[in-house]
């Protein structure tokens, strides 16, 4: 057991609320939270600290975790078990290298809490992660040509990498696996990057995506109750469970046979097809309205991740007006300007993958994982993987 060194009584006794940061010093800069810090010095000498308002001399265990980014090995500063330090008393520790990588110091202290009216000692840990590169990940139009070869528009390419460049940092995309996670799943969804025109709803007797529909189930609130869904076809609003009647393109002789009608059928790919499939098949749900309002087709997918719905716009909306009002643009009146403009292409993306937490995952280092919180059923995970690894190459060649 690790705290054998501490059995004796600490000066001082230690709340239940105790609170502390560990605390890691390259030179003069004290790093306390997740950032990236560039670092190009020679010098191999870190110190380590724990920060905390009680004064006492209590001891506290540490280890200095580094996850180098080239090829995931992990280095431990001591290099087996734990050493001990003072409280706010920094210490200095030399490292063999300083590596390009996610550093994590990892504290913990004896916490001593009421529980039954008996005192009861327990360990709480600590933690402080944080990446350390020579230089700021950034992205080259090279990279994206060299990645998405359907997109041949490079003007674009550089316009989403400058774009990309700009605002990576402020979301956490500050090394290389999440950084190429980020532009898997995301160029994935836009289909290299492309400014295409929004979801399409141009769906063939032959498509192989029918089953999507057949499938839909209601799912995203808040409902639209009392506004005249068109239930023709639809079966009633109850979360979980199936939204369409469908069941098939075509009824032959099967029994409980819903044939898809004719007027969904795409003979034609254009808006006023789209417009008439997505109305319906996202009416009433998401903050939507029914099929007459066209709100289905107005907020279908956009941007680099496919926003969907109203209330995602709405959402959208108003963080981009309060964090970037230089940038901002009215994407709930006009959701395909998201498409037209790089930045809020990309801004649309990075403000999903930080609003589903989409790092936390990413450092788990699983692409089938990442994609469930992007697509729920994890589709094409495979594919994405590929893309992944084809990225990650560029940065970490093995």
């Amino acid at each position: 057991m690790w705290f054998s060194w501490l059995k004796e009584e600490e000066e001082g006794a230690i709340l239940s609320e105790f609170k502390g940061t560990p605390v890691v010093f390259f030179g003069d800069t004290a790093i306390r939270k997740e950032r990236l810090f560039t670092y190009s010095d020679t010098s191999r000498t870190v110190k380590v600290k724990f920060e905390t308002s009680d004064t006492s001399k209590t001891k506290v265990a540490y280890q200095l975790v580094i996850t180098t980014e080239a090829n995931n090995t992990k280095l431990s500063y001591p290099k087996t078990g734990y050493d001990t330090l003072i409280f706010n008393e920094a210490k200095e520790i030399r490292l063999d290298s300083i590596p390009n990588g996610k550093y994590t110091l990892i504290c913990k202290v004896k916490v001593k809490t009421l529980k039954n009216k008996k005192e009861v000692e327990s360990e709480k840990e600590f933690t402080t992660s944080f990446f350390i590169r020579k230089n700021k990940l950034e992205i080259k139009t090279e990279i994206l040509k060299s990645i998405f070869t359907n997109n041949p528009d490079t003007a674009r390419l550089g316009k989403v990498a400058r774009a990309i460049n700009k605002y990576s940092e402020e979301f956490g995309l500050i090394n290389a696996n999440r950084m190429s996670h980020f532009l898997a799943q995301v160029g994935y969804e836009s289909d290299g990057f492309k400014g295409k025109k929004g979801e399409g709803g141009c769906y063939s007797r032959t498509n192989a995506n029918w089953s999507i529909w057949f499938s839909l189930t209601w799912k995203e609130p808040p409902f639209c109750n009392n506004c005249n869904c068109d239930k023709t076809l639809n079966l009633p609003i109850q979360r979980g469970t199936k939204k369409l009647k469908w069941t098939a393109v075509e009824c032959k002789e099967q029994n409980n046979c819903y044939a898809v009608p004719d007027e969904f059928i795409c003979k034609k790919s254009g808006d006023e097809q789209d417009s008439i499939f997505l109305s319906y098949v996202y009416q009433c749900e998401g903050g939507n309205g029914n099929s007459s309002t066209g709100d289905g087709y107005k907020y279908r997918g956009h941007g680099a991740i496919q926003l969907t719905w109203k209330k995602t716009y709405e959402a959208f909306d108003t963080w981009l007006q309060k964090n970037y009002p230089d940038v901002y643009k009215d994407v709930l009146s006009n959701p395909s300007i998201i498409d037209k403009d790089e930045e809020l292409f990309i801004l649309s993306a990075l403000w999903f993958w930080k609003n589903n937490k989409i790092n936390e995952t990413v450092d788990n280092d699983n692409v089938e994982q990442v994609t469930k919180k992007i697509n729920k059923k994890g589709l094409d995970w495979e594919k994405r993987e590929k893309i992944y690894n084809n990225i990650k190459n560029h940065y970490c060649p093995r």
